[in-house]
């Protein structure tokens, strides 16, 4: 086993200073400043960027500033002492390779001077006692002899002294100013006291700002000449404005021959954020920042260009702390800042090439080739594990410069770096990280992301008040409650673990699950960080990679899905949705629900929790749990809707009665997964033992018990899903406030609901689905002990199932296959809308030539695919149908071995189920039978009459009877006749059915039209003879046919109606044939009826001047009865001619000449009568115009009776109807 300290220098502690540069050392002491600096790509252009910066300050002669931004560890101190190096030519660092083209293009900073001057601002009072007092230190130290700058309000005060001592002179100065001083050693302040002279005088002007005599000299000149300056007295050294020190400093660094000055403010960004409380003190601080850029003391001789260190937005810092209007108020004053200041970035790109030169140098040529060999294996890990370390910001080769760090750790380093901690650097936490891993971390081993969380713990402060109240939380969260948890899980504790008095395994046990719970902390804290960001099961273990190891590859995110369950089913703040792959998170606040769930402890009883389980059992089933005493459950089972009784209670209760449950249905039993104290398992199957109520179809599923880590969960779902209900979580949380108690209520609602994951977990692994987590139950029961029988025919095996949905379908699949061994397998659910839809596809299959038929479209071959094939009714190719004689030939061999007999439906059905029963739904049976009767020409009949039999409709009573087929060409014939005699619309294809149904339709007709046909024949064979002079008419033959027809039929056997139908000569046409059947019945009543014929002979008989009308009507009368029915209709013609013949009788009178027939309108003078010629009697009258005319006006009227009297007076053979009506316009509403 080779440990990484073996590869690379590893200390064994880290020192406060490691990493860390005073920018004042790192000048003064260029070759170590330089030794250890790395110059990247991206600092090149950072340094040409701020040495371009400053040569525009020099040539305009302006001031300028701008923001040095990079997160902490990214080098701002180290930048700026190469910076100052570099300007102040330095050769070692103007030697440095990488920087050889930007020194090369910045020659201008040769002969020059710069004075680089660090500030550290956290602790200043302001601005002026910072850039100014600071500056005077730093030009002190760098230059002792040099004057004071004029910054200080006491300087003025002093150069008043000497002009009162040059007015006074010294001895009357001297004299006055000593005025309130004690001899020596007198009032006990020695020679602190001693009086002024001028060698004293001229000292303590010299001294630095708050030195003891200088401070003395001040309060003694104010006490005695200048009261005026009374506010310099007793406090800390005041000073000029910035705007007017700024110039100051100018004027005092070009004495010193400077050409430009170079400020680097460090801190000076968190130094205001530091006072974000104070809204004034930001505002007032914040807007002399741009003095340094804008002056309106525009004395300054040589630039000042200023460098604020910033590693984060001051919007960020401060933000939180203000209301919304300072907000906006403080964005527009930042705003005004950055307009006027530029920006060098210093990026976290960095961070990479600088760790592997300074953090992770091998400790030889050979230990870096083992790296790199190592690192070569590692990176053949899982294509979604290398992508997750990778995140989308890195490629292998940063990865390569890093490790044993990862891309990830790195991202999430730099974000808890630049958020939590105030001194320790990213460099200095990796270096920390492999301080703590030093004694165990081996070659090809990757620190895991968890493991940061123990190194910002114990580190600095956040910087604003929310992230440290935020941080404090989250290490309240893992001290008092996570890890508690932890350390019960593993019964190991952590005090025991750092002393290293544990159990090896259970501290790597409790350690690795820790990083799990560290590593959603750390989520929680920098929620921004992309590794961070959507933690699956996967992503951690990724993000920890080598920490967990599955028995199974891949699946360790699994495992730690399961693990994080049933945490957060202790511990509300963990979230797990439900998705696919769940997202888990930790929500990090200050409020404890414990109180809350132990004031409603007395609602965990055992009905609640009976109640419950019943609840999550019957939710897995998706049974309504409508409170009845049977339960009814449906599913598929092979294709087929099946539905069993379930029964969830105490088996050691249940009587004989209650366990036998309903005849003919199967029932199952579920039994508690707990009990009273001092029962068992045991117990139910005891009772079991006792059953004595005979043979039944029920099935007992025993559970193993539930422990009492799963018992306790149980118990405390119990007390959230009760507080959760209604308004009861308000009273019981009311000693929270409104916000907090919102929290605590989404608190509990997480809770529960991982409480219900898990519980449907453990009661997986109680009923025998599943057998993880372990630990859900206490005795766990062998495979026969859970399963038990009634049918003592039956022996259940355990169902496999990925849920308990799927585990119980597999147990009932066992009792229906049990109960149906020979069920095929159909790959659809068998509905009747299908059998429906398939039959059509089969019956013309069964009817094309060798039963093989095109199915056309491809969703119906699909169906028909799935249910004629299993059912070995016909194979589904292609795109064909071909029909086997698979049920043709069992049939019959059942037929003959029950002893022949007929053939009904109910005993197809029973040998559809020989020799092993099929359990087939009835629609499905009844398409096997139809397909059956429909390859054997076979009928369907009920007691002895005809039945229409379809796929919902097929009554055990009906009997097939064997149809035999005519010959095809009567059957044509036949086919023919039925449609255009007796209008039949039938099934053209020659099989049983077919003819079955021509021959019953046919047969009813002939019964319908029988008496009808009969009573017409004798009617025309009695009215033509007595009116047509005997003729034998088209009428006659046609009726005389029909009763022929209606008799060969009825005379027929059944196997005889097609040819009979076909063989009938008919005297007439089929067509009036068909017309006499369909009319007999009412031509018969018409020749029946006697009004008709009594009028008729009174009118033949009429001998007077209207017999020649009456000899017209006589005719048209025979000829009526001689024609056939289509020719003539018999009832309208006989209707035509009583009212001619009523007319007739009606016109008798005893003129000798017929009554002229007058057109004349009323005024119009009468035209000569008309005398109507006879009318042949063989001919028919022609209709030679019909015209109707609506609403006509008076004038309208008169000129269309003028144009009728016109042609009727022309044409003396025309005879003319009217109707006429006359009406007002608008009478009526």
């Amino acid at each position: 086993m080779t440990l990484l300290k073996d590869l690379i220098a590893i200390p064994e502690r880290v020192h406060q200073g490691d990493f860390v540069l005073q920018l004042s050392k790192g000048v003064t002491e260029p070759e170590q400043t330089l030794r250890d600096y790395v110059v990247t790509p991206q600092l090149v252009d950072a340094f040409a960027n701020a040495l371009g910066f400053i040569q525009q300050a020099v040539q305009t002669g302006g001031s300028k500033a701008a923001y040095l931004h990079g997160s902490f560890g990214s080098g701002k101190s180290h930048f700026m002492a190469v910076l100052n190096l570099l300007l102040a030519g330095n050769t070692h660092a103007r030697a440095t390779p990488e920087l050889a083209d930007v020194v090369a293009r910045h020659g201008w900073t040769e002969g020059r001077k710069f004075l680089l001057v660090p500030y550290h601002m956290i602790g200043a009072r302001d601005m002026e006692s910072a850039i100014l007092g600071q500056y005077a230190d730093f030009v002190r130290k760098q230059h002792p002899n040099a004057p004071v700058p004029g910054f200080y309000l006491a300087e003025g005060l002093f150069k008043d002294a000497r002009l009162m001592r040059e007015s006074l002179g010294d001895t009357a100065f001297f004299a006055k100013l000593n005025e309130g001083s004690h001899g020596a050693g007198e009032g006990g302040w020695g020679a602190f006291e001693s009086g002024w002279d001028a060698t004293g005088f001229e000292a303590a002007m010299l001294e630095a700002p708050n030195g003891e005599e200088r401070s003395r000299l001040v309060g003694d000149l104010i006490t005695q000449f200048f009261s005026a300056y009374r506010t310099l007295a007793g406090s800390d050294e005041s000073f000029v404005s910035l705007d007017d020190g700024l110039s100051i400093m100018s004027r005092h660094a070009k004495a010193l021959g400077y050409d430009a000055v170079i400020l680097f403010l460090d801190e000076l960004v968190l130094w205001l954020a530091s006072h974000a409380a104070d809204v004034n003190f930001v505002s007032r601080e914040g807007t002399k920042l741009v003095k340094l850029v804008e002056a309106t003391n525009a004395d300054r001789p040589i630039p000042l260009v200023s460098f604020v260190a910033r590693q984060r937005d001051l919007r960020d810092l401060v933000g939180e702390n203000l209301a919304g209007s300072v907000q906006v108020q403080f964005s527009d004053v930042l705003k005004h800042w950055e307009a006027r200041f530029h920006r060098i970035t210093l990026e976290d790109r960095n961070l990479p090439a600088i760790a592997e030169r300074r953090v992770l140098r091998p400790v030889s040529e050979a230990a870096r080739q083992t790296l790199q060999g190592t690192f070569d294996d590692l990176l053949k890990m899982r294509k979604d594990v290398l992508d997750t370390l990778l995140t989308t910001t890195a490629d292998r080769d940063m990865f390569r410069k890093v490790y044993p760090f990862s891309p990830a750790l790195v991202q999430t380093l730099i974000a808890v770096s630049a958020a939590l901690q105030r001194e320790r650097t990213a460099l200095k936490l990796m270096l920390q990280l492999l301080v703590d891993r030093r004694n165990d971390l081996e070659l090809g081993q990757l620190i895991p992301v968890g493991d940061l969380y123990d190194a910002i713990a114990e580190g600095d402060e956040p910087f604003s008040e929310g992230m440290r109240l935020h941080f404090e939380n989250a290490k309240r969260l893992y001290n008092q409650r996570l890890l508690p948890m932890l350390e019960r899980q593993h019964n190991v504790t952590w005090e025991a673990i750092k002393l290293g008095q544990a159990d090896p395994a259970a501290a790597k046990n409790l350690r690795n699950d820790a990083r799990l719970l560290k590593t959603l902390l750390l989520s929680a804290l920098v929620p921004e960080v992309e590794a961070l960001k959507a933690l699956t099961g996967p992503r951690l273990a990724a993000l920890n990679h080598g920490t967990f190891k599955s028995p199974i590859q891949g699946r360790e995110g699994a495992d730690i899905i399961r693990k994080c369950r049933d945490w957060a089913s202790e511990i509300g703040e963990i979230k797990i949705t439900e998705d696919l792959q769940p997202v888990i998170s930790l929500q990090v606040t200050g409020i404890d629900i414990e109180p809350i769930l132990r004031a409603a402890e007395a609602n965990d009883n055992p009905g609640n929790r009976r109640k419950r389980i019943r609840e999550a059992l019957f939710k897995e089933l998706e049974i309504a749990d409508t409170g009845d005493l049977f339960n009814t459950y449906a599913f598929n089972w092979r294709g087929t809707r099946r539905e069993v009784e379930v029964l969830y209670e105490n088996v050691r209760e249940m009587t004989d009665d209650r366990l036998r449950g309903r005849a003919g249905t199967w029932t199952v039993v579920l039994d508690f997964p707990f009990d009273d104290a001092n029962f068992g398992p045991a117990d139910d199957i005891a009772r079991l033992a006792t059953y004595r109520g005979g043979d039944t179809k029920t099935l007992v599923w025993i559970p193993s018990f539930l422990s009492n880590k799963a018992l306790a969960d149980l118990g405390r779902l119990v007390v959230l899903d009760y507080i959760l209900q209604g308004e009861r979580f308000e009273t019981y949380a009311g000693h929270l406030s409104f916000v907090d108690r919102v929290q605590a209520k989404a608190m509990a609602r997480n809770q529960l609901y991982q409480l219900r994951i898990k519980l449907r977990s453990q009661l997986e692994v109680a009923y025998g689905v599943s057998t993880e987590p372990r630990d859900a139950v206490s005795s766990p029961l062998t495979a026969d002990q859970q399963f038990r029988s009634l049918d003592p025919t039956l022996s259940p095996r355990p169902p496999i199932g990925a849920d308990f949905k799927s585990a119980f379908e597999s147990l009932l699949g066992q009792l229906f296959a049990h109960q149906f061994p020979a069920h095929p397998e159909f790959d659809t659910e068998i509905k009747p809308a299908v059998i429906r839809k398939i039959w059509p596809e089969v019956q013309k299959a069964i009817e094309a030539p060798g039963q093989r038929g095109l199915v056309q479209d491809s969703g119906v071959r699909k169906l028909v695919r799935s249910v004629v094939n299993p059912c070995l009714l016909g194979q589904m190719g292609e795109t064909h149908l071909l029909i086997e004689p698979h049920w043709q030939s069992r049939f019959s061999q059942s037929h003959a071995r029950d002893g022949g007999g007929p053939i009904t439906v109910g005993k197809l059905r029973l040998w559809i189920d020989t020799p092993a029963p099929m359990g087939l739904p009835l629609e499905l049976q009844n398409l096997i039978v139809l397909a059956f009767a429909a390859s054997t020409n076979r009928r369907f009949t009920m007691r002895g009459g005809p039945y229409e039999p379809s796929v919902d409709s097929l009554p055990d009573e009906l009997e097939l009877r064997e149809q035999t087929l005519p010959n095809p060409s009567d059957w044509q014939l036949a086919l023919q006749r039925a449609s255009s005699l007796f209008g039949l619309t039938l099934g053209q294809t020659l099989n049983a059915a077919n003819v079955g149904k021509l021959v019953d339709e046919v047969k009813q007709r002939v019964v319908d039209k029988r008496d009808a046909v009969t009573r017409l024949v004798v009617q025309v064979r009695d009215r033509s003879g007595r009116y047509a002079a005997g003729a034998i008419g088209a009428r006659q033959q046609t009726a005389e046919s029909a009763q022929s027809l209606l008799a060969a039929v009825a005379s027929a056997a059944d196997s005889e109606v097609v040819a009979a139908l076909a063989a009938v000569d008919l005297q007439t046409s089929e067509a009036a044939v068909g017309r006499a059947l369909g009319q007999a019945k009412s031509c018969a009543d018409a020749l029946e009826t006697g009004s008709y014929w009594q009028l008729f002979d009174v009118v033949l008989k009429l001998s007077d001047q209207r017999s020649v009308a009456a000899q017209v009507i006589g005719r048209r009368l025979a000829e009526v009865l001689t024609s056939d029915e289509h020719v003539l209709g018999l009832k309208g013609r006989l209707d035509e001619l009583q009212r001619d013949a009523m007319g007739l009788l009606a016109a008798a009178t005893p003129a000798p000449e017929p009554a002229p027939i007058s057109m004349s309108m009323p005024g119009v003078p009468a035209t000569a009568p008309v005398t109507i010629p006879p009318v042949p009697a063989n001919l028919a009258p022609e209709v030679v115009a019909e015209k109707q005319e609506l609403h006509l006006t008076g004038v309208e009227a008169v000129a269309a009776l003028d144009d009728l009297k016109a042609r009727m007076t022309n044409e003396r053979d025309l005879e003319l109807t009217l109707s006429w009506r006359l009406q007002r316009k608008g009478t009526q509403l």
